[in-house]
């Protein structure tokens, strides 16, 4: 079959960033979808993107449309033939209406009946004619977060359409989108190009946006600016802070980068590294500098989509913009420093934490009971504790500065440097820091003991507290970050080993809002509370790798103790493909299948009559005396497990479990919950598929 390649590109106004990764990715796997529903063959699929152009390409795709296979289903095999199996008329009547000779027919069974089948080939069409329909289409289905309506048209997308190119080969694919129609005709770079250009095939596209200023390919895109900003960095004696979330950003908003290098007074390099940091990144985009020793340096680099013949021009617009900011920062961080840290404690009773819980006064005074429970719990010194409780009292005071206020992501880092500045000890400054980590996933955890504490007791209060309002989670929506703050608790906990009884936290954390007058049912919230963060604590272990069976088999254990749940699933998962587990399940199932727990597993040793069903409860009780003395030792404990395999077969074997003495029957089944109890003493390991 005879191919060509495909290009589409919908060329728009200026995309959001973020939009452009989105279209591209949508394109690709919607172009997919359609393509393999009408049968269109191809060797692959590529996207790309740039401020205001989506592109899709398609190597290789074939001219024709695949012959479509299928068959039609027919009158019941006993209508369609003779008890000889001869043809009736009602088989030779269905073949002729299906256009297939009569010895064609199939027969296939069907809801337990068995029915006559003819299989049909229908041809496929022109592609051309294919992506008339379909692109229109393609287009169509791409979704943003925010779409707009423009003009009198009814289509929504996520910028103004305004050219389409559509080439199959060197053939135009005509269709319309709003009165736009398809065409060869693209855009190049809107200052640096002489627009329009024309597209002859997709062969031709790269290279004639390049030769008119614009590099579709974010791939090399990303290529050049790194190469620009290595050279705008040159003879600084320093190198560029590049962030991936800002060069992801400005690798989406150019479409021709080049770097220019700008300055500012040194005056502001003795701020704090984040506050330069951010106001050079959050609204300018820019890349600062810094020496090889990690100091700022008074430099910043800005990647331009403009004429590179202007670049003292531009240089000097954007030193005027960077030093305004840099300005208003250094106002705000004289104005916020002028009082120390503890000052704007109080005013907190003024910032709500959530509607129906309060302030966040109220909410630090339960963080700090919170968070001296477990620096008790954990056995530190008085005088840690006392650093426990400063930091507490001081972690949410730089919500009411000006710099958080313009800057709201510093929350936490400003707190550190202007508890710093008001003389606190390092540890309280440094636990303010860490008291928001992690602030993703895969984000650094608290290094410090006061900062792990601190952590885990303002998580713990907001997961207790909105939960107790009737705010869980659901589907997609969480407004108050619970499963990140759940999660990060579980990081902490699991990260550093803390022996933290989390039913003990828990009941405490809502004890806490009771105390406070907020109104709802304990016991059926504490439960909600720790079903959601057991949640997050099998999430977490499927993310440290350990097999599912084994992260199941523990996963609704009481998680009174997070640290020991997780050793009991390292262990499992080691044993997994063993024989003593392999063991270990024969004697797990075979008790599981007749244990009735209801009866309870008190042995009546008296009317134990056979020495098979002797030596079973003998075993137990040896079993019971060994994990009694394991220690935590849950690789030893499935050990311990597994030798109960051969006194379980020997009682099968030998015993009738279902004796008609109704006392001897149920003592046999109340062994069989002993042993059972012995086994989930460390999991449930029904949990766990047998190996094959």
């Amino acid at each position: 079959m005879s191919k060509r390649d495909l290009l589409l590109e919908i060329g728009t106004e200026e995309i959001p960033a973020a939009s452009v990764v989105i279209g591209q990715d949508q394109l690709a796997e919607r172009a997919s979808l359609l393509f393999d529903r009408y049968r269109l063959d191809y060797d692959i699929i590529s996207t790309y993107g740039a401020p205001r152009r989506l592109a899709l390409m398609v190597g290789a795709l074939g001219e024709r449309q695949a012959k479509a296979v299928f068959e039609v289903k027919g009158p019941a095999k006993k209508a369609a033939y003779t008890p000889e199996g001869l043809p009736t008329k009602a088989a030779e009547g269905f073949a002729k209406s299906q256009g297939v000779p009569i010895e064609s027919l199939v027969t296939r069974t069907v809801d337990g009946g068995e029915y006559v089948f003819a299989a049909k080939e229908e041809e496929g069409r022109e592609t051309l004619d294919i992506l008339t329909a379909i692109l229109p289409e393609l287009i169509l289905s791409l979704s943003f977060p925010k779409s707009m309506r423009w003009g009198g048209g009814d289509i929504r997308f996520v910028r103004p359409i305004r050219w389409i190119v559509a080439l199959f080969g060197e053939d135009v694919v005509s269709f319309e989108v709003d009165g736009v129609k398809s065409g060869r005709e693209s855009m190049g770079h809107r200052l640096l190009a002489k627009n329009p250009i024309t597209i002859k095939a997709p062969c031709d596209y790269f290279e004639d946006l390049i030769k008119h200023n614009v590099i579709v390919d974010p791939e090399k895109r990303a290529e050049m600016i790194k190469a620009e900003i290595e050279r705008a960095v040159k003879n600084t004696g320093g190198r560029a802070v590049v962030h991936k979330h800002t060069f992801d950003e400005v690798l989406e908003l150019t479409e021709y980068p080049h770097a220019i290098r700008g300055s500012f007074s040194n005056e502001f390099v003795e701020l704090p590294r984040e506050v330069l940091v951010t106001a050079m990144e959050a609204h300018q985009r820019y890349f600062p500098v810094e020496d090889m020793q990690g100091k700022l340096l008074p430099n910043f680099i800005v990647i331009h989509n403009g004429n590179p013949e202007h670049a003292d021009l531009i240089r000097k617009g954007h030193e005027r913009v960077i030093r305004a900011r840099l300005s208003d920062a250094k106002f705000f961080f004289e104005t916020d420093t002028s009082k120390p840290l503890s000052d704007y404690f109080e005013e907190l009773v003024g910032v709500t934490f959530q509607a129906k819980l309060g302030t966040m006064h109220r909410k630090i005074e339960r963080v700090v009971e919170l968070a001296v429970e477990i620096s008790t719990w954990l056995g530190l010194p008085q005088d840690k504790v006392e650093l426990v409780e400063e930091a507490t009292y001081l972690c949410k005071a730089d919500l009411l500065t000006e710099m958080v206020g313009e800057f709201p992501t510093l929350q936490g880092v400003m707190g550190m440097e202007y508890a710093r500045v008001s003389g606190e000890p390092e540890e309280v400054a440094v636990a303010i820091f860490e008291h928001y980590l992690p602030r993703s996933a895969g984000d650094i955890l608290p290094q410090t003991i006061i900062g792990q504490i601190l952590s885990i007791a303002d998580k713990l209060d907001s997961i207790a507290g909105i939960i107790a309002v009737d705010l869980i989670p659901t589907g997609s929506e969480d407004p108050y970050a619970l499963r990140r703050q759940a999660y990060g608790v579980v990081s902490i906990i699991l990260g550093n080993d803390l022996a933290i009884p989390m039913d003990e936290m828990i009941k405490l954390a809502l004890s806490l809002y009771k105390a406070q007058g907020v109104k709802f049912d304990t016991l059926e919230t504490a439960r909600l509370v720790e079903d959601f963060i057991r949640g997050r604590l099998r999430a977490y272990l499927l993310a440290q790798g350990l097999p599912a069976d084994a992260v199941e088999a523990v996963g609704a254990m009481p998680i009174e103790d997070m640290v020991d749940i997780k050793r009991r699933a390292r262990a499992i998962a080691d044993k997994l493909d063993s024989k003593d587990m392999a063991d270990l399940l024969i004697a797990f199932t075979r008790c599981n299948n007749l244990a009735k727990p209801r009866l309870g597993t008190h042995v009546d040793i008296s009317i134990l009559q056979e020495a098979a069903e002797k030596e079973l409860y003998e075993s137990a009780v040896g079993v019971d005396k060994d994990l009694n003395n394991a220690d935590a030792n849950y690789t030893l404990a499935i050990d311990m497990l597994a030798r109960l395999k051969g006194p379980v077969d020997s009682f099968f074997d030998n015993v009738l479990v279902m004796a008609k003495d109704e006392a001897v029957r149920n003592n046999r089944i109340r062994l069989l919950n002993y042993c059972l109890e012995e086994f989930l003493r460390v999991a449930d390991f029904s949990k766990i598929s047998a190996p094959a």
